[in-house]
């Protein structure tokens, strides 16, 4: 259970790291040779490509298919190198807790640009993440956690009201006519 859980701290590091360094690092052009885009260069450019594109139109996501292929390469690569460090079996729980937070990670950040909040939470981690979009695209890198923000000095309090440009606003955030609806109007502005 202890390596399940830290292979979920693992991967909440990880988004923090990749966000950081490769989605926000210097620009990268990926190449026009898949074989190319194989390398660990190639996915950072990719990843960056990807990363911009959905700062540009935050409803703009990568195809499911290729986050199943990332997975399907970060997952046994995590896993490998844990067993060779802790044993096969906690190496095993290492890797799956590495993936049920990645998976969560997926659904937590489409579920931010997609859907209202469900509770205090969701209502704090669209607030957390769309400060990120709209205001500080140098802070926040934690999508849905702050802790390594915080560590490491690069989390934005937030401070309402947060202006979201009309043409990128979210759905659940403004009603038929493209202003704030009521319930969100203390944290957002259009």
């Amino acid at each position: 259970m202890i390596a399940f859980i830290l292979g979920g701290v693992a991967w909440a590091f990880s988004e923090y790291l990749i966000h950081k360094y490769v989605g926000h690092g210097p620009r990268l052009e990926p190449s026009a040779s898949w074989w190319r885009n194989l390398t660990p260069r190639g996915l950072a450019a990719q990843f960056n490509f990807e990363h911009l594109s959905h700062h540009a139109d935050p409803s703009y996501f990568a195809a499911t298919w290729r986050k199943v292929v990332a997975a399907l390469v970060a997952v046994p690569l995590v896993g490998g190198i844990a067993s060779l460090a802790v044993g096969v079996e906690r190496g095993v729980s290492f890797a799956s807790g590495y993936a049920v937070v990645y998976a969560v990670y997926e659904v937590l950040h489409r579920r931010i640009h997609s859907s209202a909040p469900l509770g205090a939470y969701g209502r704090w981690l669209r607030r957390h993440h769309l400060l990120h979009h709209y205001r500080t695209p140098r802070e926040n890198f934690g999508v849905t956690t702050p802790v390594f923000d915080v560590l490491f000095g690069s989390h934005a309090p937030a401070a309402p009201p947060l202006k979201v440009p009309r043409r990128t606003a979210p759905k659940w955030l403004v009603d038929e006519s493209g202003n704030v609806r009521e319930r969100y109007r203390p944290d957002y502005q259009v």
